[in-house]
């Protein structure tokens, strides 16, 4: 009984590769991307480098509100001069909580 299934799996497998074997030679990529380096070289170059141009200038524009946004929160102030508006602030508060 053992040597039937034992058989039995070896054959099954035999056939489940040469199965496998026939797919693999009939496959055949089909890749847009692909095909529009291999064809259209250059509406792929372009298309990079569109999707390239469109990325910096969203991290261009999103730094400038981030450097404009921390210049109106620090209205100019020099170093010095934020540690000492620091100091009035703590100052303040601290003459509120004893009262």
């Amino acid at each position: 009984m053992i040597d039937l299934i034992g058989n039995f799996i070896i054959a099954a497998d035999a056939w489940t590769g040469n199965i496998q074997n026939e797919m693999d030679a009939r496959y055949v990529e089909q890749s847009s991307l692909t095909n529009l380096f291999t064809e259209n070289k250059f509406w792929g170059w372009a298309g990079l480098l569109s999707i390239f141009v469109a990325l910096a200038a969203i991290f261009y524009f999103q730094f400038q509100a981030w450097e404009q946004q921390d210049q109106e929160e620090n209205k100019g102030l020099t170093p010095k001069q934020k540690e000492f508006v620091d100091f009035l602030e703590k100052a303040s508060n601290q003459s509120k909580n004893n009262e």
